[in-house]
């Protein structure tokens, strides 16, 4: 869970925020500072790197673990998707 208390001093917020505007520094990004810093972005008008950090802090999975669905298939399925001869 993210802890505002641990996403470091402003001055450190800045460094990685224009390390991130020059391409780099991504490894510096965590959990912790990831909000402050699109807040930065933000405030700065800086769309793409606002984007790119949203994108960087939203979740990846789905929740499924890989586990395909157990859930059939809609009524229509096989009627919409059968082989015609």
């Amino acid at each position: 869970m993210p802890n505002a208390a641990n996403a470091g001093s402003p001055e450190e917020l800045q460094e990685i925020y224009q390390l991130l505007k020059k391409g780099l520094g991504h490894e510096r990004v965590n959990d912790d500072n990831v909000f402050a810093l699109i807040d930065l972005a933000s405030r700065y008008g800086n769309t793409d790197l606002e984007a790119l950090l949203r994108e960087w802090q939203a979740p990846c999975s789905d929740g499924s673990e890989g586990v395909p669905s157990t859930i059939p298939p809609t009524r229509g399925f096989n009627r919409e998707h059968v082989k015609r001869r």
